[in-house]
């Protein structure tokens, strides 16, 4: 009896010293740099003035610049990484929105929290602004050496839905239906009606 006991209190003893070390390995999933999940929105950013509308982009280059119609290198995802914040990244380009302790913007491959970490600030009209979480800065697109700088123009942005992706997917599936006609011989559009077997011209 008294030697079943004891088996008995070092199962539970060893048992006990396992169960710490195997949940001591635990890790939160609180970087940015993780694979995005379903918190990710897929977005255009239209900014505006009086004179002219456009859409942030960002090039495989890093450069930074204003297109005047949605592109594939204008499809951004935001993902927040604590309340209140967010990290831009290009579909495309694969690169962080980033911004220096001067205010310049540009796209890099590596993440740095100072730089490319925005503070998201929903307007009365709709329209949103980044600023830099670290530096202050608004995300904007007015040209540095533009007169209306003071003004600060272009640091309201409208996240629109992305529908390019999809527009593109239709068309190829619109494209691709048209090859094939289902009432006729040649289904694959082949243009068998036209070719002639070269034994039948022999035998003709």
């Amino acid at each position: 009896m008294f030697l079943r006991t004891k088996s008995l209190f070092l199962c539970l003893a060893s048992v006990l010293w396992i169960i710490p070390l195997s949940l001591s390995f635990y890790l939160p999933d609180a970087n940015p740099l993780l694979s995005f999940n379903s918190q990710v929105r897929e977005r255009h950013l239209y900014t505006d003035n009086h004179r002219r509308g456009m859409y942030l982009q960002m090039t495989l280059d890093g450069r930074v610049s204003g297109s005047d119609a949605q592109t594939s290198y204008s499809v951004l995802e935001l993902k927040s990484v604590k309340p209140g914040h967010v990290v831009i990244v290009g579909k495309s380009s694969s690169l962080f929105l980033c911004v220096d302790d001067a205010g310049r913007l540009r796209g890099q491959g590596l993440y740095a929290e100072a730089d490319c970490t925005f503070r998201e600030l929903l307007l009365a009209d709709g329209y949103t602004r980044f600023l830099s979480s670290h530096h202050g800065f608004p995300v904007s697109l007015a040209s540095r050496q533009s007169p209306d700088r003071p003004a600060v123009p272009f640091t309201r942005f409208l996240p629109i839905r992305n529908t390019l992706m999809e527009e593109d997917d239709s068309e190829r599936a619109a494209g691709s239906q048209k090859h094939f006609n289902m009432d006729s011989d040649d289904l694959l559009g082949m243009g068998l009606d036209s070719m002639v077997s070269p034994q039948f011209s022999v035998d003709q």
